[in-house]
């Protein structure tokens, strides 16, 4: 049952976004509804830092629709921000009396740091980093925040960002956009404190040029993108799309597929101040935020009671939250888990598997019967879509495709192993009555030797998985042997 329903619209200089968040009473919390307009209200503002009575009446008709959708979704709680156009323009106070007079909702215009700092709120609670430069370009600015030990350590906001650069080099030919914009931003680079010393760190990604970035390198593999979030690039990458879309006239980007029409346009700029940042600082690599200033304005409202608006730990968090809201069965889930450790650990001598792999089987058997919330017939499929699909944080990306396939029962030998741990696991447990640390493997004389249940062997013999002593030895290498 939802305890509140909260509105946040971000009124930026690009696009404009509302994002719903539930906060339920058990705790649980989930976005149930988001909506994008095109304002571009960078566009409209005039070399006097004016914003033109268009892009005011362009602005006002965004947040009347976001406020109507607000009202048939029953948001209790709104929480407006608006960023660098507004900041920018010496008549925002015009603008935004002329929305709160419209729509009545007040927005709260942020400062460069404040955005920053939201953005990295945004990430810090959904990704797996501890060490980073995050670069958030949005249509009038770019804010770069430096990252170590998860904590933030400073924040500059440049009043450049990918709408407004490609207007200060509209004279110049198509193909030499790219090019300028990544000097000139090499060129502010240089003069930044923050970034001095700042060699070979990942680089975040926050905004639409990174996600559609993002796309554009997978659908050069030939792949499906299953989820944004998290996604890495390679530098290679990043120097190879920037080399190749920078020679091309709008038109000719407009067909690239993976990249979106409306941001043809612009792109280039963006990805000419990803390229100089990654040259800049010798970034490992590129990964993806989909999660950045709504997220880290939602989290400051989560988490308002707490010392600090920051999660201990992502995974931890999400695993909880996760199951509470697809109501998987804590304590099913938490014995399928402890025996499926104790399995693992026990086959150490015989498994070679690593302790990623001991995580990734920790975290799959909290979550695998989530499936069962869409429907209890074919239900592992539903859980892998689950997986990819529902806002669990706190993997990498690679790591969320291997629950995936655990889930879906895909994947090479080693996921195989691990899916036959959680398998015989529950066969313990779940059937037999095993208790979790009643779960023994002795290792010895070229077999797996397993008891504890009476007449075990034969009571396995009649179960549905009579034919995992099978899949055990050609996994594993070793007869699995039942004893009473």
């Amino acid at each position: 049952m939802t305890k509140e329903r909260i509105g946040i619209i971000d009124l930026g200089s690009n696009s404009s976004r509302l994002i719903i968040y539930d906060i339920l009473h058990n705790g649980a919390y989930q976005p149930i509804f988001e909506m994008k307009q095109n304002v571009r209200l960078a566009e409209h503002l005039n070399e006097e830092k004016q914003i033109s009575d268009t892009g005011i009446a362009r602005a006002v008709a965004c947040i009347r629709l976001f406020r109507r959708a607000g009202e048939l979704h029953g948001v209790d709680h709104w929480i407006p921000v608006t960023t660098a156009a507004i900041r920018q323009a010496k008549n925002r106070i015009e603008v935004l009396s002329a929305i709160e007079q419209s729509t009545g909702i007040h927005f709260r215009v942020l400062d460069g740091k404040e955005e920053g700092r939201y953005g990295y709120l945004g990430v810090i609670n959904t990704l797996c980093v501890n060490n980073a430069v995050l670069c958030d370009i949005g249509g009038a600015s770019t804010e770069l925040v430096l990252v170590r030990d998860r904590q933030l350590v400073d924040v500059v906001s440049l009043p450049y960002g990918a709408l407004n650069l490609t207007e200060r080099f509209r004279n110049v030919p198509e193909t030499e956009v790219g090019d300028r914009v990544k000097a000139f931003f090499e060129g502010q680079l240089g003069e930044l404190p923050l970034l001095q010393g700042v060699r070979e760190l990942p680089l975040i990604g926050l905004g639409g040029t990174a996600r559609a970035l993002a796309k554009l390198d997978v659908s050069s593999q030939r792949q499906e993108l299953e989820h944004v979030h998290g996604y890495p690039v390679t530098t290679e990458s990043v120097r190879n799309a920037f080399a190749k879309v920078s020679q091309l006239e709008v038109d000719k980007r407009r067909k690239i597929k993976g990249l979106s029409k409306s941001r043809a346009d612009i792109f280039v700029a963006g990805l000419g101040i990803i390229t100089a940042l990654v040259d800049y600082t010798a970034a490992t690599e590129l990964i993806v935020s989909r999660n950045g200033l709504r997220q880290g304005v939602f989290y400051e409202y989560l988490l308002k009671d707490k010392p600090s608006p920051v999660l201990d730990s992502v995974l931890e968090d999400s695993l909880e939250n996760f199951n509470k809201i697809f109501r998987v069965n804590k304590q099913v889930a938490d014995t399928v888990t402890e025996a499926s450790l104790e399995l693992f650990d026990q086959l150490d001598p015989v498994h070679r598997l690593t302790a990623e792999d001991r995580q990734l089987l920790r975290v799959t058997a909290q979550i695998e019967s989530c499936g069962c919330y869409v429907n209890t017939e074919r239900w592992t499929r539903h859980s892998a879509y689950l997986a990819l699909s529902s806002h669990l944080y706190g993997l990498r990306y690679h790591q969320f495709q291997d629950v995936a396939s655990l889930l879906a029962g895909k994947g090479n030998q080693r996921l195989k192993k691990l899916l036959l741990l959680i398998r015989l696991a529950k066969l313990f447990t779940l059937q037999l009555g095993m208790a979790p640390k009643e779960v023994k493997c002795n290792v010895a004389k070229g077999r797996v030797l397993v008891g504890g249940v009476p007449d075990m062997a034969e009571t396995v013999q009649v179960s549905a998985d009579a034919d995992l002593d099978e899949e055990f030895k050609k996994l594993f290498g070793l007869p699995l042997v039942y004893a009473d």
